[in-house]
């Protein structure tokens, strides 16, 4: 590869992403630094790229057209792109189709925390600053609830423990906590069939 410039390898790297059909991730100059787009190829040439664009939950996000000149940067097979694509080849078996069951009886938070355990939905618990665990719920005490907390990845992310009183929100089972599960469960599936 000596002598090519980073343009042509940029192009060379778009067009194989293109026919590999892999998500890369493109930063352009008319962006901030940290902006960029991550999607599949829809189209590459010498002068155009048009990005198949991706949200964070690898759900189709519309398209993003480029000129390829203002293309600056592309990263190919991270860890963030391949979870994306995941997320997107599953997506159908993600989400779910309907709200989440309402426990009978009393609401407070206590009584959702432990329907949320029983069926197994993730939850996101968070303080007045809006900080804090999502994950499983592993145990509910009087004035307290046990987090099997769960990491961006889906990986199993050690425990939490938090008082009813510095819970400021509860959000269980929103999309984001979806996505985790699914990560999660892959994740555990995978590494249970790698060691049997």
């Amino acid at each position: 590869m000596a002598g090519m410039g980073a343009k042509t390898r940029i192009l060379q790297i778009l067009t194989d992403a293109q026919a590999a059909g892999r998500a890369v991730a493109v930063y352009s100059d008319s962006e901030e630094a940290s902006g960029y787009e991550v999607g599949f190829v829809g189209y590459i040439d010498s002068g155009d790229l048009t990005i198949h664009a991706l949200s964070n939950r690898g759900e189709p996000d519309g398209k993003r057209q480029y000129e390829l000149e203002e293309v600056v940067r592309v990263d190919i097979d991270t860890s963030y792109i391949r979870r994306l694509e995941l997320l997107y080849e599953y997506r159908d078996s993600i989400f779910d189709k309907e709200f989440p069951k309402t426990p009978a009886g009393h609401q407070d938070l206590r009584a959702q925390l432990l329907h949320a355990m029983e069926i197994g939905t993730l939850v996101h618990l968070v303080d007045s600053n809006d900080v804090g665990p999502t994950g499983l719920v592993h145990s509910v005490g009087d004035d307290h609830a046990e987090i099997e907390r769960i990491s961006t990845n889906g990986e199993p992310d050690g425990r939490t423990v938090m008082l009813f009183d510095d819970i400021a929100k509860a959000h269980i089972g929103r999309r984001s906590e979806q996505v985790l599960g699914f990560l999660y469960r892959y994740h555990v599936g995978l590494k249970r069939l790698l060691e049997s």
